[in-house]
């Protein structure tokens, strides 16, 4: 496990040598602020992360319609299912494989020898053991057709199996890649490059009415081709041999492995617990809800990506000042940019709705889901600064106990609150749970992580959902986003207070 040593004196020798020269104080206050640990590194990977992100959704759609063209509805329907087991499989593996990279090879990104064979050792374990995992797959196949009664699904989830091990590699290669801080190319790697191979490639299989085993080696090589790109340090042979996982770097990566899995909850176990207790058109109306409100952590990610490999450099160097510093940072742009989306899509989200068809009682899901998603937003750089610290015990913790609530709480509280019962979960789950995360934070690294003005954003924003759950009018519709408008500006506003404070300070 990782602790924050202490200051060294040379290191204290050098803080106060710049702060004595004039001619470095405005330079270094404003390098700071826009330069690699500043505002203005989160800016540039938000605008590249978003465009990088926003071509990923519009080339599924795209992708979507294509394999509609390409495959029957029923072979549309087996693919999707044997695509979906494998992705969740590779995901899983991956980020295991990859938190492990970003942990070490953050700490000394310069090491390139250390990362090479780490990260050879790493795809070597992941890759076994998602073949291993698509073996039984592929030999099973015509078992697990039998029992989910579809006979096409086993055709599927032998052609697919290669895709589960390539997928899983490809998200270890970008562990590798932001522990160097090298975001922007893990985005593009890993998100990007895939689906513009779809893109590319989908169409080639329709034009040359290739047989429908085509579209399963169109998805294996969209996947294996950025591979090759992003694993091409590992193939150098200046560097040989591999460097061994250890006993802790097993448990760490079988943890998130365990937390992935039990983290895959809306439009997942919400669905199969909407099934379960309301009628189908409830479901429905919840499911396009659910689909829609996964983009509220647009941002967030790509934030949390460059805050990852950040904070693994200052907990090795042992700078706690700055440490606090970037969480704050991240903290309130996390914050500001969640809730801005949240407001964005609740605003197009009327116009949006009628193009799915008859979806109306979507609107009153996707308000009362934006309440957890703001909530966590507060908590997601200090989970992240636990992950990069090593402490994977309290977040598999939560992440099993959300889990169960999610599960569970809806059978008990559906006769009084109705279909709201499955929000009503995820937000006494974040309300709940999240503050552990708080606390463990604070005794870790003396890092608030909630203060009493964010009590009264939780409070705002719970009032602008029941107020829009009684009316339930475009004047509540419009109350909300201006709600979540407000909250997001405030947020942002305040990060760039403390940025202007800064250069007056070293002005």
């Amino acid at each position: 496990m990782t602790t924050v040593p202490a200051e060294t004196a040379p290191a204290k020798e050098g803080m106060a040598a710049a702060v004595d020269r004039p001619d470095l104080r405005t330079g270094g206050a404003i390098a700071r602020l826009f330069g690699g640990a500043g505002i203005g590194t989160y800016l540039r990977v938000v605008l590249f992360g978003s465009g990088a992100r926003m071509f990923g959704l519009a080339s599924q759609f795209v992708v979507l319609i294509m394999l509609g063209r390409v495959l029957s509805k029923t072979g549309f329907g087996e693919m999707m299912i044997a695509f979906g087991i494998y992705r969740l499989i590779g995901t899983a593996l991956g980020v295991g494989g990859s938190l492990v990279l970003l942990y070490h090879v953050s700490r000394r990104p310069d090491d390139r020898a250390a990362e090479v064979r780490l990260h050879r050792s790493t795809a070597l374990l992941a890759g076994t053991i998602s073949a291993l995992i698509a073996l039984v797959g592929a030999l099973a196949s015509g078992w697990i057709a039998e029992l989910l009664d579809k006979p096409g699904l086993a055709h599927w989830l032998v052609l697919l199996a290669p895709f589960a091990v390539f997928s899983t590699l490809l998200v270890v290669a970008t562990g590798a890649l932001e522990g160097r801080s090298r975001v922007s190319e893990s985005i593009l790697i890993g998100e990007v490059a895939p689906s513009a191979a779809r893109i590319v490639l989908l169409p080639a299989v329709a034009l040359l009415a290739l047989p429908e085993s085509a579209v399963a080696h169109v998805l294996t090589v969209s996947v294996l081709v950025p591979w090759l790109w992003a694993s091409r340090r590992i193939w150098s042979g200046d560097v040989a041999g591999q460097r061994r996982w250890t006993r802790w770097d097993v448990q760490y990566a079988a943890k998130f492995v365990g937390a992935t899995l039990f983290a895959n909850q809306l439009g997942a176990i919400d669905l199969v617990v909407a099934g379960a207790l309301f009628p189908s058109n409830v479901v429905a109306d919840y499911a396009v809800a659910s689909r829609i409100a996964a983009l509220y952590s647009f941002f967030q990610i790509v934030l949390l990506k460059r805050f990852a490999p950040r904070a693994g450099q200052l907990l090795e160097t042992g700078d706690v000042a700055a440490l606090r510093r970037d969480t704050d940072l991240c903290r309130s742009l996390t914050i500001g940019f969640t809730a801005l989306t949240i407001s964005g899509i609740l605003i197009g989200a009327p116009f949006v709705l009628p193009l799915f068809g008859g979806f109306g009682g979507a609107m009153g899901f996707l308000v009362w889901l934006a309440l957890p998603s703001f909530v966590s937003a507060f908590y997601a750089t200090s989970d992240r600064l636990l992950i990069i610290a090593g402490k994977a015990n309290v977040l598999l913790a939560l992440t099993v106990s959300s889990f169960l609530v999610l599960a569970a709480t809806p059978f008990a509280s559906a006769p009084w609150l109705g279909p709201v019962a499955i929000p009503a979960a995820m937000i006494l789950s974040a309300l709940a749970l999240n503050p552990i995360i708080a606390v463990r934070v604070r005794a870790l690294f003396g890092i608030a992580t909630i203060r009493f003005r964010d009590v009264g954003a939780f409070g705002l924003a719970g009032l602008a959902a029941g107020y829009h759950a009684y009316a339930g009018s475009l004047v509540s519709t419009l109350a909300v986003c201006a709600t979540f408008a407000g909250l997001g500006a405030a947020y942002i506003a305040g990060v760039g207070r403390r940025g202007l404070r800064e250069i007056a300070a070293g002005g």
